[in-house]
């Protein structure tokens, strides 16, 4: 009886630390709320006028193939692990449309800044054209934070939006670390075929992004 109630008492303790351990999740991103989708990628004024002066003092070629009409399309807090604390800016020569699967257009670039200094230019994968970034957390323990950025795709009624983690590397390159797809997904408007809607919540926990599906009604 007593290894019995010791096994039972072992599996307690152990459920409870997992409870433990989903609570502590940390919320990245929150596709439920409304406006999320709509919102435009928020740049204060300031910062504006900081990236732009930033990149006449220090131009690269993946900066000037953007050309002078460049947007910015997002901005978030992370660190570096050689400038510490910096802020991360996504440039593009203009902003996506979801219904375009194969644009043509230079590669988006991800710059680093430290106050007025540029201290990191990072180029996208050739080929991809992200909507916005959405944030910047260090996944893997290394001091440098992975940016998070988000894609869209429309056809025949149907809206897909996923997130992508960028790794950032030291000699200026890119690569997608991790995917999270149908982060919001909405067929309501489909001709043909389920008429569906759905939405995630995306946390960390353990080094990694998990996804919790939110289930929604069309109308």
């Amino acid at each position: 009886m007593k290894n019995v109630s010791c096994a039972t008492v072992a599996c307690a303790l152990l459920l409870a630390l997992s409870g433990v351990a989903q609570a502590q999740d940390v919320v990245i991103l929150d596709y439920t709320k409304p406006g999320v989708l709509t919102a435009k990628p928020a740049i204060d004024p300031a910062d504006q006028a900081r990236v732009s002066a930033a990149l006449a003092s220090m131009p690269s070629d993946a900066v000037k193939a953007l050309g002078k009409d460049r947007v910015v399309l997002g901005h978030a807090k992370g660190k570096s692990s050689k400038a510490g604390d910096v802020d991360f800016f996504l440039l593009s020569q203009r902003p996506p449309v979801a219904a375009e699967p194969f644009p043509e257009a230079p590669a988006q670039v991800i710059v680093a800044l430290k106050g007025k200094d540029v201290v990191g230019t990072h180029v996208l994968p050739a080929g991809r054209q992200f909507a916005k970034l959405v944030g910047a957390v260090d996944l893997d323990g290394d001091s440098a934070s992975e940016v998070l950025v988000e894609g869209s795709g429309y056809n025949m009624g149907q809206l897909i939006v996923a997130v992508h983690v960028i790794k950032l590397e030291a000699n200026g390159t890119t690569r997608v670390v991790q995917s999270i797809p149908e982060v919001y997904a909405d067929s309501c408007e489909n001709p043909a075929g389920k008429k569906i809607r759905s939405a995630k919540t995306i946390s960390l926990r353990g080094g990694k992004l998990v996804e919790t599906v939110h289930p929604q009604k069309c109308g």
